[in-house]
């Protein structure tokens, strides 16, 4: 895994230029969701937010675009209420499914 990203790194330039360049990339190829290291930069940071519609996701509700730096993704309770809906992944194109 990557370091932490340190408060001096999220306030240089370079990096604020990175989190603009994020979405951008999410955004023209169709994705709701972007990991950094999906473009080439090897850092802990993901983008994920549904601005209008997406043809990918037609059903999808809007979520407002939010930016994570150095993310703790930690295991929910257990439920046993579901969702099924198209996912995919930007580092695999044209790959979909059908999932629960």
């Amino acid at each position: 895994p990557q370091p932490p990203v340190t408060r001096e790194q999220i306030q240089s330039k370079e990096f604020q230029d990175k989190l603009v360049m994020l979405p951008k990339a999410m955004k023209e190829y169709g994705g709701i969701g972007i990991a950094a290291p999906q473009i080439g930069w090897w850092t802990r940071v993901f983008c994920f937010g549904i601005e209008g519609t997406n043809p990918r996701y037609p059903d999808a509700e809007g979520l407002p675009l939010t930016m994570w730096i150095n993310p703790k993704l930690t295991s929910a309770p257990s439920s046993t209420e579901t969702c099924w809906m198209w996912e995919g992944c930007l580092s695999v194109p044209g790959m979909r499914g059908w999932v629960e």
